[in-house]
């Protein structure tokens, strides 16, 4: 069998339980693995070697990040089990993809919006750009600690201004599915100021559009529901201290992608959920409202310092 194809069938074993993001990701490192094999003269899955793996890897290790590396090496290992397991290779070939250990510092991320500049944003939004679909995104993000994928795929229906929540719902037949599927189902409440800007963005400025379902978004672009590479472009934009404040950066406002103080969309997430954890809100309560575990929230979430825990742990041990 060809190597694309037998890789094609692990990517369609796991389409129905990941996120489209998420496959897009494992397409994505296991692409290099069919372009290594074919520069080697590899075309058939039966005759990738464990010394081919190993080689592999070794070539790859030299070009990315450990966190990195530790990606594609358990992606790879995960894919090959698979077509072992159809016996489409070598027995044992996947074993050779040993997924390397990481240092706690090593596997957390850094990024992060702190309460501070997401407030500076949302009042410059909130001055000159009231209402508009990026004012609309970012409240949306900061309330909500949510993801870029289920915030994209909210319809204006999944707002409920009256009783002032909206619902994330996991629908992957319509190109909208969320990353831990049904269990990510969800309704989180909103405040009243985020009420009001989502009420004025739908009453203004939200374009009247249909995505390729025939549903219709709360966040729209000309071509319909908002695209995920657009959030994480005005993330990048708006995060630019320039942008409410000045920087140095001296970049085109179209390439704040560059400026080493801009941030993708998931570090909106990291930071409304460690000021959840800054004001004291209950680690089973911020669990639930971003749903992630306490432990993935421990380790890849909580942006506090060691003394701010420790102040915070004081109020409860002081006489």
């Amino acid at each position: 069998m060809k190597i694309e194809n037998a890789i094609q069938i692990y990517v369609e074993h796991r389409s129905s339980e990941l996120s489209q993001q998420t496959i897009e990701a494992y397409e994505y490192r296991l692409r290099f693995f069919v372009e290594w094999c074919e520069e080697n003269g590899l075309e058939e899955i039966e005759n990738v070697s464990k010394k081919d793996v190993h080689d592999f890897l070794q070539h790859r290790k030299q070009d990315l990040a450990k966190t990195t590396y530790k990606a594609n090496t358990d992606t790879l290992r995960a894919c090959l089990r698979y077509i072992e397991k159809l016996d489409f290779a070598e027995e044992g070939v996947h074993e050779v993809a040993e997924s390397p250990t990481l240092t706690d510092s090593e596997n957390v991320r850094d990024d992060i919006v702190p309460r501070e500049k997401a407030e500076q944003i949302l009042n410059q939004l909130d001055k000159f750009r009231y209402a508009s679909k990026e004012h609309a995104l970012f409240q949306i993000f900061w309330e909500t600690a949510a993801r870029t994928g289920a915030v994209r795929g909210l319809d204006v229906e999944d707002y409920n201004a009256e009783q002032q929540y909206i619902e994330f719902h996991h629908r992957p037949e319509y190109s909208t599915p969320l990353k831990n599927a049904d269990n990510g189902q969800r309704l989180v409440s909103l405040s009243s100021p985020t009420c009001v800007v989502l009420d004025d963005y739908i009453a203004e400025n939200r374009l009247d559009t249909q995505d390729e379902h025939g549903r219709h978004p709360l966040l729209t672009t000309p071509n319909g529901r908002i695209a995920a590479n657009t959030i994480r472009k005005w993330s990048y934009r708006v995060t630019c201290p320039e942008f409410y404040a000045e920087c140095d950066c001296g970049k085109n406002t179209n390439y704040k992608y560059e400026c080493e103080n801009s941030v993708g969309a998931h570090a909106w997430r990291r930071g409304a959920i460690t000021h959840w954890l800054e004001s004291d809100k209950p680690k089973e309560v911020v669990s639930d409202r971003a749903q992630v575990s306490e432990r993935i929230l421990e380790k890849h979430y909580d942006g506090r310092d060691e003394r701010t825990k420790m102040e915070q742990r004081r109020q409860f041990f002081t006489d």
